[in-house]
């Protein structure tokens, strides 16, 4: 009968044993400051360069973690979902983002993104379509070896082409010529040195003129839009009588040349 007791009080605290070690046992579920003792580098990566992924803890993207999980790495269209945007349709995610820094993009290790580009930047793809040039044929990493528009991300202007005149800088370039349609000549007040560039006899000839016209820029003239021509009644209305503009409806006709008038 003592046995029999002596029996019961070791199996009482065996059980006793293991229900303590069971409760001091983990759960076996890991959080954020779990990760942060092995992966310091990726956590401090999204710290920095994460966007809108740096909002988020670890074990939102990462639900289980090797050996015994699977599911390691998740799928972008858990939170990025193709109706959303058509950007989140395209395949191979990974092949521009990492996940740790979504658009810190290196374009120059890829070939063919203007389709991919295209699918946030429509507007720059219908430009270049209504405007077609050398620049419209291009893949978007000819220009772009980096997402963004930062220091070092893109080509400037004069990396490719000779200036139209050799003091001239990217400045220059941009005051008349858009990236993505650049036959599409545009501006505002601009010093006609610029102009000179191309138009170096009209200049020259306006200067070494004697009128009020020598004293104008060029885009006084030519506003807005290479190649528009003001007419001179908009400045001048009609200076000489009814009979004379009925007979010579140009001015020109007896001006000559409104770089050089004759008077």
């Amino acid at each position: 009968m003592k046995r029999i007791f002596c029996l019961c009080l070791v199996v009482i605290a065996a059980f006793c044993v293991t229900q303590t070690v069971y409760a001091a046992a983990p759960t076996g579920e890991l959080t954020d400051a779990d990760c942060v003792k092995c992966h310091i580098k990726e956590v401090k990566d999204i710290d920095a360069n994460g966007a809108a992924h740096k909002e988020m803890g670890c074990t939102d993207c990462h639900a289980e973690h090797a050996p015994t999980g699977t599911d390691i790495i998740p799928k972008c269209a858990l939170c990025h979902d193709a109706s959303d945007n058509k950007h989140f349709g395209l395949a191979n995610c990974n092949g521009c983002h990492n996940p740790h820094h979504p658009l810190n993009i290196d374009f120059s290790a890829l070939d063919n993104v203007k389709p991919a580009c295209l699918t946030c930047h429509a507007d720059k793809g219908e430009e270049m379509a209504a405007h077609p040039s050398a620049h419209s044929e291009q893949d978007c990493n000819s220009c772009h070896n980096a997402h963004g528009l930062g220091k070092g991300q893109f080509s400037n202007c004069l990396d490719c082409h000779d200036g139209h005149s050799a003091d001239m800088v990217v400045a220059d370039c941009t005051k008349c010529h858009k990236p993505h349609s650049p036959k599409e000549v545009t501006y505002g007040e601009i010093p006609s040195k610029l102009c000179a560039g191309c138009h170096g006899d009209i200049v020259t000839t306006l200067a070494n003129s004697k009128t009020k016209h020598s004293e104008m820029a060029c885009s006084e003239c030519h506003v807005d839009k290479h190649m528009t021509i003001t007419p001179c009644e908009d400045c001048h209305d009609q200076p000489h009588s009814p009979a004379m503009h009925k007979k010579y409806p140009k001015c020109v006709q007896c001006h000559v040349d409104p770089h050089a008038l004759v008077k």
